[in-house]
């Protein structure tokens, strides 16, 4: 079980990479880039700051999914702790749309963002399906 999970657990770094540069190309008006934003903090590394604070989620998914049985279940968890990673990663990049956002803008920012993050996540989903049925088929 656990295996299966930490096979389908990148999926979320995906998911929160691709929200991060599908949601900068629409705030920008501009076209999709693979590039992260820089960071206002001169000394950081956008790919470092993303992935450190996908850690969370990772580690979340890894136990709730060790207890979760059914399918749906798993992905709903895989959706739920999406969301989640998307939030911290709207509170990471949020300064490099603008000086100041206050929390309630942030989470507007994540609502408004929401159809982007949906399609953020469908590599990760498939592969998290993918690996439920190749462990099914494999039992």
């Amino acid at each position: 079980m656990i295996m299966r999970r930490l096979l389908q657990a990148p999926g979320l770094v995906l998911g929160a990479y691709l929200f991060i540069c599908l949601m900068s190309a629409g705030i920008r008006d501009a076209d999709f880039s693979l590039a992260l934003p820089e960071l206002v903090d001169p000394n950081s590394n956008s790919t470092v700051e993303l992935v450190l604070l996908t850690v969370p989620g990772l580690l979340l998914f890894l136990l709730i999914g060790a207890l979760a049985k059914k399918r749906r279940n798993i992905i709903a968890t895989f959706v739920l702790i999406g969301m989640l990673n998307a939030w911290l990663q709207c509170l990471l990049f949020a300064e490099c749309f603008g000086s100041t956002w206050s929390g309630t803008e942030i989470l507007l920012l994540l609502g408004v963002n929401t159809p982007w993050l949906m399609l953020a996540l469908l590599p990760g989903l498939s592969m998290l399906v993918a690996t439920e049925r190749w462990f099914e088929q494999g039992a």
